[in-house]
């Protein structure tokens, strides 16, 4: 199992600390040292691909879409957001 997983993350990136990986259908925990690249990022992705679709939800991209286009339930959301924090 660790020998397939292994090859699947960079250690240079997650040294020090367990990571969990999807193998078979199960999450598994394993540590870092026993992961080693086995394919580049470059071959995963095609050129242009959007990593942040990786890490960030669709409900933050959306709003940040929204805000960028300039959108005023967004902005009017936001607004209401931080007038309750502020009012916390």
């Amino acid at each position: 199992m660790t020998s397939t997983i292994s090859k699947m993350i960079g250690l240079s990136l997650f040294s020090g600390i367990d990571v969990t990986v999807l193998f078979e259908d199960n999450f598994k925990e394993v540590h870092a040292n026993r992961l080693e690249l086995e394919i580049k990022a470059a071959d995963l992705y095609p050129e242009g691909y959007d990593l942040n679709t990786l890490f960030v939800s669709y409900k933050e991209r959306k709003l940040n879409h929204d805000l960028e286009r300039g959108s005023k339930k967004a902005l009017k959301n936001l607004a209401a957001d931080i007038r309750k924090k502020l009012g916390e």
